[in-house]
């Protein structure tokens, strides 16, 4: 039988009885504040950050009766990771710039107190060639070099031959911590353009680093054993870390990335807790670590599985699932045709969202793993101008309305049930 076909009739059993979702937006709301809330220290790396909501999330699995492998939900692992505990100060002639709205340090930074004087460069720069006909690197001792926006790998990658850098941007001042791993004797900034007086000749900077060879972390694994087939396995995964603090006062909440992804998870391991008869296959609740500073959580949990990878029948990843007003995006759509054709039908018979965007291959978040074991997997985010903001100081709770997330549960919960009884079983 036509695949297509043995959807539709599927899709008419589903219809027939009329699902009664039991999402719980205000839950989820309320996980999203205590997650983005200034106790959490970002969910990063300073102050363990990432251990207060560990524990935040273990405690609110118990409580919905959720099993675990072995003896508590934790997996640890350890990472290098650079870190900036205290003192994060820049002065352009004087005058202290904000951290994280006016100024933000490449977090490969080395601790630093100096002072340089600025060398500005043209405008017109967009090259990093055009930089070395202009400037001899081996005169640049005290000095930094402010580079305009359009040199736009500057801040990332550095300036081969250039120690200290900063970069003019207009745009909204993100930060990372991606690469942290390595830190290096090299001075890098960005600068909000608006807060650059045009006459600044010195800056200062002060920074205290903190460099962790091994980081002590943990991913947290739950799961509801299947009603049919125990043996197999359907994955939720999102990352419940963030970027952390930059110095002791500049927290990023990442209420958007990611506790918004991680909330989700958790509604649905609620749900089907109380549900278990929905549970087709044994379902796995993950909560991972690390993957702001690479994918390195969902990589060791998809090295280290406590469940058979061959036995996963799908995964899916939630990350920034916020908004929805314009739609929903689904990476690895092209590339996984059936399940991608499975989710748009669902979509199209109960109008869960306006649009469903399909993507290519992209190992831009915790499926990526999953996927290059040869799971088939899917991340899912929303879509809408309601909220734009990602790894900036002002991703907090009230900026998110979780415009769709009755839509999101609905389409989820119901692929999970189509897909157990047309593709898994086939």
């Amino acid at each position: 039988m036509p695949y297509k076909l043995f959807f539709k009739l599927v899709l008419s059993l589903l219809l027939l009885n009329t699902a009664v979702y039991s999402q719980d937006k205000v839950y989820v709301k309320k996980l999203v504040k205590k997650l983005a809330s200034p106790a959490m220290h970002g969910r990063g790396y300073v102050n363990h950050g990432d251990l207060k909501a560990a524990k935040l999330l273990a405690s609110e699995f118990k409580k919905a009766d959720l099993q675990h492998f072995g003896e508590n939900y934790f997996q640890p692992y350890s990472f290098p990771i650079n870190t900036f505990p205290g003192k994060v100060d820049v002065k352009i002639n004087g005058k202290k710039l904000k951290p994280g709205s006016e100024v933000v340090i490449n977090p490969i930074t080395n601790s630093v107190s100096q002072s340089y004087e600025l060398l500005w460069l043209p405008d017109t720069i967009t090259q990093i060639a055009s930089i070395y006909a202009l400037v001899d690197t081996n005169q640049l001792a005290g000095k930094m070099l402010v580079i305009p926006e359009g040199v736009s790998s500057a801040y990332r990658r550095g300036i081969p031959g250039v120690p200290a850098l900063f970069h003019r941007v207009e745009k909204a001042m993100w930060w990372h911590v991606s690469g942290a791993g390595n830190p290096e004797n090299k001075l890098r900034l960005k600068i909000k353009a608006d807060a650059l007086p045009p006459d600044a000749t010195t800056i200062s900077v002060e920074a205290e680093a903190e460099f962790v060879p091994h980081y002590q972390t943990q991913n947290l694994i739950a799961f509801v054993p299947g009603s049919v087939q125990a043996d197999s396995f359907f994955v939720f995964v999102a990352h419940y870390d963030h970027l952390g603090q930059m110095g002791k006062k500049t927290v990023y909440p990442g209420a958007s990335d990611n506790a918004s992804g991680t909330a989700a998870v958790m509604d649905l391991a609620r749900y089907y807790a109380a549900n278990p008869e929905k549970a087709h296959y044994t379902m796995i609740f993950a909560l991972v670590s690390g993957e702001e500073a690479g994918l390195l959580g969902s990589s060791y949990l998809a090295e280290n599985p406590p469940f058979d990878l061959n036995k996963t029948r799908f995964v899916i990843n939630f990350d920034m699932v916020g908004t929805g007003s314009e739609g929903l995006s689904v990476v690895n759509g092209k590339v996984l045709p059936e399940y991608a054709a499975l989710m748009e039908q669902l979509n199209t018979q109960k109008s869960y969202f306006p649009d469903i965007r399909l993507g290519g291959e992209s190992c831009n978040s915790d499926h990526c793993p999953f996927y290059k074991k040869g799971v088939p997997a899917f991340f899912l985010f929303t879509r809408g101008p309601e909220n734009r903001e990602y790894h900036t100081i002002s991703d907090t709770p009230e900026k998110l309305p979780f415009t769709a997330y009755e839509s999101l549960f609905g389409l989820v919960t119901d692929f999970v049930e189509a897909s157990s009884t047309t593709l898994f079983n086939r």
